[in-house]
């Protein structure tokens, strides 16, 4: 595995599951005795347990000392950078990508193997033995659902870490081919993005039918970041497979409360009543999953694409006018519309939108090659050119063009 200026990711993993429980409160109510239980989870167990934060980022001696011996006498971007390569390179420490190993720093190095989350606290935990400040970053992968969809939803909230000071910023994400610097991100605290590993964990004991543990890992998920609407759609679904519908409906509710532009829970909940037969309050929240949908850039840019390869460039000009309004900060979004601008044989726009997709960019790679398309434009608009300029001379003496049509037609 060859790590650029940027090392895979896993990423937190939502299942949305259909609910079929009763409902009795269309408010969530924080102050249920359960939520509260939920909230003082992490202080209940104490410091000493095997999954507090001080053990999931605890380093041996022995680790702490190679680290040092290999990396600490360079500069702080340089140990960062070759520090993680040296974890996946088969020289160093060949770790390999799975994203079904959602394990605790340590456990990711003792077993060379993790996937981007795991990778992320590690790589972040190894950096500050060295006095180097690494942040986890959590990113907004698109969500390109459509509005029918019946079968479970799935969200992915992508991680890696970022080292940045006046002069440097790198991006260390195992996932490179999955990332794109335009996507909506920001940077998370280290017990946030604990969080976010806690409830991988929980959700892939719940796939394994651990119920117990999956309540465990995700209770303990929550009191570390109760702000997140996304842990919260977690915790609900591992609540209903424990025969809790009530506490799972009350916990969507409660992650919409948190976040009402995310779909996932409303569309849970619209099946949920639906399966009960309460059709009003299941036509509510469709509503509310399709308006979130519809306020989602990256699906209107998926319409885009959509339409451009079937040619249909009106709707394809609306669909991505909508998601620049929506998010105006993705190089990419303007390298398409530049296309748009190609087939209406608009140059100067299409140019002028290459050039704010490459201004936009941090990346040289992406740099360099929205710079080869605004020289590939700008060539095509020199032989239109010059071909109408050899049209102009082939006209005869009454004003008529003679046409040939090239041997490469």
């Amino acid at each position: 595995m060859q790590l650029l200026d940027s090392v895979r990711f896993a990423g937190l993993l939502i299942a949305g599951i259909l609910l079929t429980g009763c409902a009795t409160s269309p408010e969530p109510q924080l102050a249920e005795a359960w939520m509260e239980d939920v909230l003082n989870y992490e202080a209940s167990l104490g410091s000493d347990h095997p999954d507090s934060m001080e053990n999931l980022f605890k380093v041996s001696p022995e680790i702490r000392s190679e680290v040092i011996n290999k990396f600490g006498r360079m500069p702080d971007y340089l140990a960062a950078r070759r520090m993680a390569n040296w974890l996946v390179s088969k020289k160093g420490k060949a770790m390999t990508y799975d994203i079904e190993a959602n394990l605790q720093p340590l456990e990711a190095y003792s077993q060379n193997r993790g996937n981007c989350l795991s990778f992320t606290l590690l790589l972040i935990q190894l950096a500050s033995e060295l006095g180097i400040e690494l942040h986890a970053n959590e990113v907004d992968l698109p969500d390109f659902w459509s509005e029918n969809e019946e079968r479970d939803l799935i969200l992915y909230r992508h991680v890696n870490a970022i080292y940045q000071s006046d002069r440097h910023k790198q991006v260390f994400d195992l996932a490179i081919d999955e990332y794109s610097e335009g996507y909506p991100q920001r940077l998370v605290s280290r017990r946030q993005a604990a969080a976010l590993l806690f409830s991988n964990i929980g959700i892939q004991k719940l796939q394994s039918g651990d119920s117990e543990q999956a309540l465990h890992y995700l209770k303990l998920a929550v009191s570390m970041n109760p702000k997140s609407s996304d842990i919260w759609v977690n915790l609900a679904a591992a609540l209903k497979r424990s025969a809790h519908p009530i506490r799972a409906e009350q916990a969507y509710l409660y992650a919409i409360a948190l976040d009402d532009r995310g779909s996932v829970a409303a569309s849970n909940l619209e099946r949920l009543y639906r399966a009960q037969g309460r059709e009003s309050q299941a036509d509510k929240f469709k509503k509310l999953a399709l308006r979130a949908r519809r306020k989602n850039p990256y699906i209107h840019f998926r319409k885009a694409q959509t339409a451009f390869k079937n040619q249909n460039y009106l709707s394809a000009k609306k669909s991505i006018r909508r998601a620049i309004n929506l998010h105006n900060e993705d190089p990419q979004f303007y390298a398409f519309r530049s296309l748009l601008r190609q087939v209406d044989e608009n140059y100067l726009g299409a140019v002028r939108d290459l050039e704010k997709a490459h201004n936009m960019s941090t990346s040289l790679e992406d740099r360099g090659r929205y710079a080869s398309k605004v020289d590939r434009v700008v060539a095509h608009v020199k032989e239109q050119a010059e071909l109408q300029r050899k049209q102009n001379k082939r006209r005869d003496r009454f004003g008529n063009v003679r046409l040939e049509i090239p041997d490469s037609y």
